[in-house]
């Protein structure tokens, strides 16, 4: 890896692509991509052949809920479709989360409640903030495997944003709780490997996304779980306007590329 995502230009992002694209890593989908609009297609790396949904090696499906079904054991996922119309920073980024989660975790599917750039608003008119711009990831979860090799799925409402603790009594922060919150899976009674995981993850997040400002600047000391960020999760400490905050926020991690608005 090179620098940061957010701290790269987009055409240096696309220039990376290209060449992830050339090394066989992944495949852009038509002719037309840009360092604007990168639209990635299916490509299974180890097979060197097209599968839907397929980016470096991981199947990205859309999860309407952000749930798991009700006996754990699968994700409430749709289909497997490679993202598009994405910022080249963000579409990299992707990929290199990707890459993470399969070498660390043996990661085959990832989860989501958007990623393709596009898209309208409630007035129907067209979407111009990060989300609109392909800038943002809203993560849900992933197909790992388990400690014993079997594949399992962790998602962040199920294993995270509705557990029960000490400080989330009932799965929430308490009315009143304001910003004084933490990292509820820090709770010696939480699954270990679970806060490992996501601890890990947010860790990566902050490496590639933005973190504490929205320049494109290398950070030099990432936030923690609990404390200010652009990244969203079910224990970030704002949550003056809903559903802007974490109440809005426990079932995805929010991930975005640049300013919130339009760029």
């Amino acid at each position: 890896m090179t620098q940061a995502t957010r701290a790269m230009t987009k055409d240096d992002a696309f220039t990376e692509l290209k060449q992830l694209e050339s090394d066989g890593t992944i495949l852009m989908e038509g002719q037309d991509n840009t360092p604007d609009h990168v639209s990635l297609d299916g490509w299974d790396p180890s097979g060197q052949t097209k599968q839907d949904g397929n980016v470096a090696g991981v199947v990205v499906r859309y999860s309407p809920t952000g749930r798991k079904t009700a006996d754990g054991t699968a994700v409430n996922a749709v289909g497997g479709s490679a993202p598009d119309r994405l910022d080249a920073r963000n579409a990299l980024a992707l990929v290199r989360l990707c890459q993470w989660l399969a070498e660390n975790y043996g990661a085959t599917e990832l989860y989501h409640l958007g990623i393709s750039g596009g898209g309208v608003d409630q007035n129907g008119n067209p979407r111009v903030d990060c989300h609109g711009q392909g800038r943002a990831v809203d993560f849900v979860g992933a197909l790992v495997a388990a400690e014993d090799g079997t594949m399992s799925p962790t998602t962040v409402w199920d294993d995270w944003g509705s557990v029960a603790t000490a400080v989330t009594p009932g799965g929430d922060w308490p009315p009143g709780t304001g910003s004084a919150v933490s990292f509820r899976l820090d709770d010696p009674a939480a699954d270990e490997w679970t806060r490992n995981f996501f601890r890990a993850l947010y860790e990566f997040a902050a490496g590639e996304w933005q973190d504490t400002t929205s320049t494109p600047d290398e950070a030099t000391t990432p936030s923690a779980i609990g404390e200010s960020s652009f990244i969203m999760h079910p224990d970030h400490p704002s949550d003056a306007t809903p559903p802007h905050g974490r109440s809005a926020h426990r079932e995805h991690m929010h991930l975005q590329i640049g300013v919130t608005g339009t760029a």
